[in-house]
């Protein structure tokens, strides 16, 4: 009898090796390697944060974060030149569909939210607008007069069509109709917010975060819509009409590294990250 508990306990303990270095490679394999993650400019900078975060908690990984938009991202995922692909809106059915022909699943994960901030030169005094007004300056409004302000030329910009916030703005504030053809069209939220601060008769919208970093060096203003400024708390409340979920997708339920990153954005650690960023946590 004594013979067969030793022989037992021989069997057990070569199988808890067997097993612990099974998990070790496990783990190992989940938080080492390379992933490569691109699309939308709005989640780039918030994303990069995770990477640079996540790469010194795991030195053998090797994180590539890149922007173009949401609608490159996606493309990306679908064609196999992406692992992650970030978004600050939905995909479109007809992404859907190009996907499935792929025999790729597009899985979206909410990950923070984010308010879209419409701003103007300092030297602009228009105080606010409505969405209304708002959707009438992106139709072809010509000035500021119109609208309580100077006599002067309305200079709408906008992001390119590839840019989630594109398509957000244009569904949510011209309900689906296209923008006035004069806009200026602009490939990044900063190069927005840069020729915004260089003219007084220039209007954007951009990711709040972005809006927060140029308010704090006094190079342009967040106007209110709807009397309600863009603000975390106005976010988090749902007052602020323009917001948003961001998100990250996969080809269907993440696995291996890809996972593993999304558990640390998701974690207490990574939300802590999305609000030193200036977005607001997705469980807020």
């Amino acid at each position: 009898m004594k013979k067969m508990n030793g022989k037992l306990i021989g069997r057990l303990m070569v199988a808890a090796v067997i097993l612990g270095v099974l998990t070790c490679s496990l783990v190992s394999e989940a938080a080492s390697g390379m992933l490569k993650i691109k699309g939308s400019d709005t989640v780039l900078p918030l994303s990069a944060a995770w990477a640079e975060a996540y790469m010194k908690k795991h030195p053998d990984t090797v994180i590539s974060v890149t922007g173009g938009g949401s609608g490159t991202g996606i493309a990306a995922l679908i064609n196999g030149t992406a692992d992650i692909a970030n978004a600050s809106r939905e995909a479109k059915p007809k992404e859907i569909s190009q996907a499935r022909d792929r025999n790729v699943i597009l899985k979206p994960i909410p990950v923070a939210k984010d308010g879209v901030a419409v701003i103007v030169n300092p030297k602009n005094n228009i105080q606010g607008l409505t969405m209304a007004q708002l959707a009438k300056i992106y139709s072809g409004a010509a000035s500021w007069k119109e609208f309580g302000g100077e006599d002067m030329k309305i200079v709408a910009c906008g992001r390119d069509s590839s840019s989630g916030t594109y398509v957000y703005f244009q569904d949510t504030v011209l309900g689906g109709r296209r923008y006035r053809t004069d806009m200026l069209t602009l490939p990044s939220n900063n190069a927005i917010c840069q020729t915004v601060a260089q003219d007084k008769g220039a209007i954007g919208y951009v990711g709040l975060a972005y809006a927060k970093e140029f308010v704090a060096k006094n190079k342009v203003k967040i106007i209110p819509i709807n009397g309600v400024v863009a603000s975390d708390e106005t976010v988090i409340s749902g007052k602020y009409p323009l917001w948003r979920p961001l998100y990250c997708y996969t080809n269907g339920k993440a696995k291996g590294l890809a996972a593993d990153f999304l558990k640390f954005a998701l974690s207490a650690e990574g939300q802590s990250i999305v609000e030193k960023v200036g977005y607001v946590a997705i469980s807020r």
